[in-house]
């Protein structure tokens, strides 16, 4: 009974696939199409993967029924990851990534995530068209890499709310932020590490000290290696999602790793921000994604981030906190997302006393994946 349900669940995961990639697909015609029709192709995604919800348990019903007589035929699928073995997730591990220049700025406090009200119907359609699009990009140029779109996701997520503050929930977005989002200048002040310009502000708007940019925060100079140019030798913009998801699929692949296995996830995501609890929070939103339990992504392997060092005050002084807000693998259930280091502003960052600005909640859709 129980391989019966795992091959009716591995079939659900291919037909779920193929809905995405249609709507990826609807939607890169999508200047083409009436509104009508745009609708029309997402409802047709959503019924295709929505379908298995209601066929499973019935056909599951059937099947044990005349089990006895014929084996089903295992359906083709791409293969999820297998659960680690226990110690493999050490802080050993991340050696090697934790040399490579990371991607984006450390995030000074990271967003609460209710991970029972995560659904794919939540990403806005041009933010999930762009992910689908960057791993099916890379991994034809990359077969060795098998990275994920949900885990292209999982950074969208933690890093911009998939470009909520860029104006992603509007029906019609296209792809680009608008206003920009940009992180807190990295001037050595609230905590961040001092980042002089690298780019003469082309990227980030400022000549003096650098700024994280776009929906996957990619450092100005981290850009200029990943980011690629368009047909006229341009640098491409940050603020594009689809120019940012290829960006950082580039940057994930380029460790060397698997990215369809745990480990390979995980030291690529800590090369991405050097942070074990950024990792732990970006793998637990990929998993809700692809429907898996986080710990089958390895989340209950990871080290934790050390606590900041304690600067000696005078006598009844309050104690920094530890840097990074551990995320559990079982999900927020705070009223408010904590702030972040992100801005769609193009001013400095905020003052100490107003914080950061936060990444608005999520919708909480009616759920056909999971």
């Amino acid at each position: 009974m129980s391989q019966l349900l795992r091959r009716f669940r591995a079939f659900r995961r291919q037909l779920e696939i193929a809905a995405l990639e249609l709507l990826a697909s609807m939607l890169r015609l999508r200047r083409g199409l009436r509104p009508r029709w745009m609708a029309a192709a997402a409802v047709v995604a959503v019924l295709a993967a929505g379908l298995t919800v209601v066929v499973l348990p019935r056909a599951t019903a059937r099947s044990a029924a005349s089990a006895h007589r014929r084996p089903a035929p295992m359906p083709t699928v791409v293969a999820e990851p297998s659960a680690p073995a226990a110690g493999l997730l050490s802080a050993a591990a991340f050696a090697g990534a934790g040399k490579r220049a990371p991607a984006t700025a450390p995030l000074q406090r990271l967003p609460q995530v209710d991970l029972n009200g995560l659904s794919v119907a939540g990403i806005p359609p041009a933010a999930l068209a762009a992910y689908v699009t960057a791993a099916r990009t890379t991994n034809r140029t990359d077969p060795s890499c098998r990275v994920r779109w949900w885990l292209l996701a999982g950074i969208g997520l933690v890093e911009s709310g998939h470009a909520r503050s860029g104006g992603s929930a509007a029906p019609h977005w296209n792809g680009i932020a608008k206003p920009a989002i940009f992180g807190p200048r990295l001037d050595g002040s609230h905590g961040f590490a001092a980042i002089h310009d690298t780019d003469h502000g082309v990227v980030d708007g400022d000549k003096k000290w650098d700024r994280a940019v776009g929906p996957m925060q990619f450092l100005p100079s981290t850009w200029r290696s990943w980011g690629g140019t368009d047909k006229h030798g341009h640098l491409r913009d940050p603020q594009d999602i689809r120019a940012a998801a290829m960006a950082a699929a580039g940057y994930l692949c380029a460790g060397g790793s698997d990215l369809s296995q745990p480990q390979g996830m995980a030291t690529a995501v800590y090369s991405y921000n050097h942070s074990f609890d950024y990792v732990r929070l970006v793998l637990s939103v990929a998993a809700r994604y692809a429907g898996l339990n986080p710990d089958a992504l390895g989340v209950n392997k990871l080290p934790h981030d050390k606590p900041a060092k304690k600067k000696q005050k005078g006598p009844g002084s309050a104690s920094p906190a530890p840097s990074g807000a551990p995320a559990s693998s079982g999900g927020g259930t705070g009223a408010s997302p904590s702030p972040s280091s992100h801005s769609s502003s193009p001013s400095p960052s905020p003052s100490p006393s107003q914080g950061g600005p936060t990444i608005p909640p999520l919708p909480t859709p009616t759920s056909v994946f999971h």
